[in-house]
Order: C-alpha cells, then sequence, then structure tokens
C-alpha cells in the first residue's frame, strides 16, 4: 500500500444519507467511514455495517451529550428528547427522564427522577409508583378471573397447521395480562438500564440452531461470562431499529415510540417480563385472552372476519393487498380490543409465548397436547375436574424442552429447540388464527414482538 493511499484509508469521509421509512415519512441519517478493505460485517466495529461493494464501514448517526447538534435536527442537547430512565426502585425513587445538562463545564446525560409514588403511566417503561412492576396502572393491564373448561387446540385440521389436536379441556388460575405489546420505549428503557459494558452487537459465535443463517443482534453477557441474543438487528437503520447512544437507548424518533418493539428474541422478552416485574404469557393465557373463557371465541373481538379497522395483516388492504404493511402503534384499531380491554391479540404482531413446542419432526403432530386424555370436565365432589385440571390445576405450562421441526425446502431445521409466538402479524396473509411462529429461543425477525403477564401458574423467569 501506497503512502497515500495508507492515509486516504485512514481519512474519516462524513456525510448524510436520507433513507425514507416507507409508511413513517422518517429520515434516517448515517455516518459513513471510509474503511479500504472492508468485506464483511465482522471487519467493521461494533454495530457498524459493511457496504461490501463500495468497501466502507457504515453506522447510524446518535445524538450524543456532547453540547453539539449531532443528528443536525436542529434541537441543542439541553432541548432534545432523552427518553425516560429507571431510577433504583429498591431506594424509593421512581421513574423519570433523561436531561442533558452541562455541569462544570461538561455535558451530562442524567436521571431526572419523578417523586416518590407518582401514579402509574402506562407504557413507559418506568415503574412510576414504586412497587416493583413497570406499567401495572388500571389502564395499562387486563384482570382474567379463574378459567374452567378452556379449550386449548383444535381438531379441525383446516385450523390450524396439523399439530393442534386434539382439542382438550384446562383449567386456569387468575391472571393479570398487559393490555399492549410493549413498546420500543418501553424496551429502550430496559436496555439502558443493563450494564452497558455487557452489550453488543454482532453476529453470535455461538447459536442454538447452525442449520440456518442467524444475522446480527443486541448480544448480552452475564456476569459469568454466558452470552444472550435479546434482539435482531436489521441490517439497515429504520422506524423499527432502536438506537445506542452513550449509556442509553432510545426509539429512532417519537413517531417509532409507541410502534411495538420487534426482532426481541424469547430471551430477550423473557428478561425483559422478568425485569419489569412480570412474565410471558402461556400459551392457555393467550387462549384465555384471545378467545374468550372457553377459548371457542373465533377472534379477540368476536366472531365478524378480519379487517383492517379490527386488525393489521397482510390482506385486506384497498388494493387487496396489507391492511398496512407496517407495525401500528399499540393503542391502535380499537375496533379490534377484546372485551376485556386487550389490544391487538390479532394482527400487528407475533407474540411469544411461554411454552416450548413438541411436535414430531414433520410437525403434523402435537406430543404435549397427547400427553393426558382430552376427556370432558365432570363433576368431583362439587368441582368440574378431568386429567388436564388435576395435573395442572393453576394453567399447563407446555413441556419441558422443544422439539426439533424440519425445513424442507433446505434440508435445514426450522428450529432445532422450538418455542413459538402467537397472534399473526402485519404481513400475514395466512387469517388463522391458530397459526404458530416456530423460531428457536435465541433467534427472531421483524414480526415478532411480545406482551407481559402476571400472577396465574409459577413458571420460571429469566433474570439479566
Amino acid at each position: 500500500m501506497t503512502a497515500n493511499r495508507g492515509l486516504f484509508s485512514r481519512s474519516m469521509r462524513l456525510f448524510s444519507v436520507a433513507l425514507a421509512a416507507a409508511g413513517f415519512g422518517v429520515a434516517c441519517n448515517f455516518l459513513i467511514k471510509v474503511e479500504d478493505g472492508c468485506t464483511r460485517d465482522d471487519q467493521c466495529p461494533s454495530g457498524q455495517i459493511c457496504n461490501v461493494r463500495r468497501r466502507f464501514c457504515a453506522v447510524p448517526v446518535v445524538e450524543r451529550c456532547n453540547g453539539v447538534d449531532d443528528d443536525a435536527d436542529g434541537l441543542p442537547d439541553d432541548r432534545e428528547s432523552w427518553g425516560n430512565c429507571q431510577p433504583d426502585v429498591a431506594n424509593g425513587t421512581c421513574g423519570g427522564v433523561r436531561r442533558c445538562t452541562q455541569q462544570g463545564g461538561r455535558w451530562t446525560l442524567s436521571c431526572e427522577s419523578n417523586a416518590p409514588e407518582q401514579e402509574d403511566i402506562c407504557r413507559n417503561g418506568i415503574d412510576d409508583n414504586c412497587n416493583g412492576v413497570v406499567d401495572d396502572g388500571a389502564d395499562c393491564v387486563a384482570n382474567f378471573s379463574p378459567t374452567r373448561g378452556l379449550t386449548i387446540g383444535t381438531n379441525v385440521a383446516s385450523e390450524g397447521e396439523g399439530d393442534d389436536a386434539p382439542a382438550h379441556q384446562v383449567c386456569l388460575s387468575g391472571f393479570i395480562l398487559d393490555r399492549y405489546e410493549v413498546t420500543q420505549r418501553q424496551y429502550a428503557v430496559f436496555l439502558s438500564s443493563l450494564q452497558q459494558d455487557r452489550l453488543r452487537i454482532e453476529r453470535p459465535t455461538t447459536v442454538m440452531n447452525p442449520t440456518v443463517t442467524y444475522g446480527r443482534y443486541v448480544i448480552y453477557r452475564n456476569g459469568a461470562g454466558q452470552d444472550t441474543n435479546l434482539m435482531f438487528v436489521p441490517n439497515r437503520p429504520g422506524p423499527l431499529v432502536l438506537q445506542q447512544g452513550d449509556g442509553y437507548w432510545r426509539s429512532p424518533s417519537d413517531e417509532s415510540e409507541e410502534l411495538p418493539v420487534l426482532g426481541v428474541t424469547w430471551f430477550g422478552a423473557a428478561m425483559y417480563c422478568t425485569w419489569a416485574g412480570k412474565q410471558l404469557p402461556t400459551e392457555a393465557e393467550y387462549f384465555r385472552a384471545a378467545r374468550g373463557d372457553m377459548g371457542t371465541r373465533p377472534f379477540p373481538w368476536g366472531a365478524d372476519a378480519p379487517t383492517c379497522e379490527r386488525a393489521n395483516i397482510g390482506v385486506n388492504g384497498p388494493d387487496g393487498g396489507a391492511c398496512v404493511g407496517a407495525p401500528l402503534p399499540v393503542t391502535s384499531l380499537d375496533m379490534g380490543r377484546s372485551p376485556e380491554g386487550v389490544f391487538h391479540l390479532y394482527g400487528n404482531a407475533n407474540e411469544w409465548m411461554y411454552d416450548w413446542l413438541d411436535t414430531n419432526p414433520n410437525h403434523t403432530a402435537n406430543n404435549y397436547y397427547m400427553s393426558l386424555p382430552a376427556d370432558p370436565l365432570r363433576n368431583d365432589g362439587g368441582v368440574q375436574t378431568n386429567s388436564w385440571c388435576n395435573a395442572y390445576p393453576q394453567g399447563p405450562l407446555g413441556p419441558d424442552a422443544g422439539s426439533p421441526i424440519t425445513q424442507p425446502e433446505n434440508a435445514g431445521l426450522y428450529c432445532q429447540q422450538c418455542r413459538f409466538a402467537r397472534g399473526r402479524h402485519y404481513r400475514t396473509v395466512d387469517t388463522r388464527i391458530g397459526i404458530r411462529r416456530w423460531l428457536d429461543p435465541d433467534r427472531s425477525d421483524e414480526t415478532v414482538g411480545f406482551r407481559c403477564s402476571r400472577a396465574g401458574a409459577p413458571r420460571n423467569r429469566v433474570a439479566p
């Protein structure tokens, strides 16, 4: 390499590239660094992407608390929105907002806390009322009473994918479910609360399913040195990709804050729910919330077929295509609420269930559903019960482990140790409510989100 070429390869060239975000009217800026010789992502610094054709590494512009208008939006740092923060609840300080201020001649990002025992505000990712649970006010969650005789699965092959039989009745103790899918704003507060030097963005080196290609993920390394994939990161920034700053995370725009956080792995969802004082809902809890106390309601809102006024899916749009083609705010489509007031149980985002999925390799039989007799409820000493209710009086938690599901089109495995999401999503063209999204718990994509629950049957939790 000549001296001139070496000087050129070490130089920095900054310019902006506007990326139109379809359906949102949002523009994302980038910093481009000329990096001679870059041919793949792992040759770039963490979080950057290699443009193989032009051989440079790209990184999104993220506003920093430094007194400079890095993202060129015209707002000085002391007027920028730095998102919410979650102080130490154990010490009696409730949630607040981040402020960038100049202290002693230096710009510093700090948390401006609310006073203790504030009224709980929904979807801000903060334990406003200092009770140890995030976003649990009366307007944030729905209460479900105990249920006996809830039907899970179906014996009608056309309603599922072959692994939904036999239909069987279960019993559930009372539980509490989030009214809304977890938002980008909430998940950004969670990521910001973690020890930042344990987070990185890159392709994972150890995966559960080596037969498929993993993209880049937000990876968390715990105190024991074990890595956990929390969140899939698409190759290009956009309205669904959280931004990482100096010690904080945030949505790419104010418009994105109320969108469901997508691309979260099962581990990333379970860890959030634990951090929030909650847990992932079981499949049985989802059936109760989406399909009524008997599990027979066709859709969360009732018997009417899905329309774009009720469900954000990939059909029924004005041109016959998708309703929107992108996720909607979690408070949207009031007509699609369940009678208990839960939004988007169908459409918008697939939602992770707590349960493993145990089927035969070709996905034609559900081993867990067949593990007990599908007997009807009977009166036993004045109590309505059956085999499932006797075995799981507070509600089934699913099998002890997930089985593999084959992927015939490429001779690989769709998932090696399957968990699953339910609820359909903004791109789906299969409107059957019983369809699952199968994935290994360390993988995800841009259609998978989640919500949390509380109470119900005790279950294991994934702590940071």
